[in-house]
């Protein structure tokens, strides 16, 4: 496996951010809506996100070391 840089670090951390962003606010906007329609969306949405967050996250604990070397 050849080791991500830093910058593709940096990059991932940016799209980390970004997931957790989308996640609490469709956690926020599924709270607050009344239709079941939207709020079975927005959790099928919130689990998409979050699948999205944890392989972000398990991708840059599997580079981060190589990269910082």
């Amino acid at each position: 496996m050849q080791p991500l840089t830093n910058k593709e670090l940096n990059y991932i951390d940016d799209l980390l951010g970004a997931e957790e962003l989308l996640l609490k606010t469709c956690v926020t906007a599924a709270e607050r809506v009344m239709q079941p329609d939207a709020q079975q969306f927005l959790h099928h949405t919130i689990t998409e996100h979050q699948r999205h967050y944890d392989e972000l996250a398990h991708l840059v604990e599997q580079h981060e070391p190589m990269a910082r070397s």
